[in-house]
């Protein structure tokens, strides 16, 4: 592995794994820090694992991938606004062939997340953007969720008086709010990708 300290708010890791029938493996692993603010951290793993000999019948070139990435942000480095990650999301296969990891090797659910959110207007108004990931390991299926949005505002009373006198009258009262919210999903399997499928045979 190797270890570098790029500056006062970077740094970045390589690791990788060479085995003795050709397979290997290539993590690399950024991370960043602001102080007051935000920190996070990237990771990309690639593996190459090849199983049997070359030339047997049952001989497997398999490639797979995997991409994380958290991101947590001070709450108070912008009063009102938060954004926060936690993905995850790579080949279906990808746990299958890390070496020497049995509760990776069997995790077959993974999922991701993200969100941004803003409040202004005295708190009166509100929206958040998410989205969401979640894939099956064992059947090769994706779900995602993006983007989503949420609108809120609260109550108010436009023809209320700043300086109320007396009983108030009632279109004083009436009051106008909203709560929106739009969505979009979708679904596929790893085999309608080339960038997802896996067991590629020479």
């Amino acid at each position: 592995g190797y270890y570098k300290v790029l500056n006062d708010n970077f740094d970045v890791t390589v690791r990788s794994n060479i085995y003795s029938y050709g397979g290997y493996a290539i993590n690399v692993s950024p991370s960043y820090r602001v102080r007051y603010k935000y920190n996070g951290g990237v990771r990309f793993n690639f593996q190459n694992t090849r199983i049997n000999f070359k030339g047997d019948p049952d001989y497997v070139n398999t490639r797979t991938f995997n991409f994380s990435w958290n991101h947590s942000m001070d709450s108070k480095a912008r009063p009102g606004t938060t954004f926060s990650a936690n993905i995850n999301f790579g080949s279906t296969k990808y746990n299958q062939f890390i070496p020497n990891n049995n509760q990776l090797n069997f995790t077959n659910q993974i999922a991701s997340s993200i969100q941004y959110s803003k409040t202004w207007g005295d708190g009166k108004y509100n929206m958040s953007v998410t989205g969401n990931h979640s894939q099956n390991n064992q059947t090769g299926q994706y779900n995602v969720s993006l983007p989503n949005l949420n609108m809120t505002v609260n109550t108010f009373y436009p023809l209320q008086q700043k300086e109320s006198v007396g009983t108030a009258k009632w279109y004083e009262k009436l009051g106008i709010g909203y709560t929106g919210q739009v969505l979009n999903q979708f679904s596929f399997f790893d085999s309608d990708s080339p960038y997802l499928k896996y067991n590629l045979r020479e």
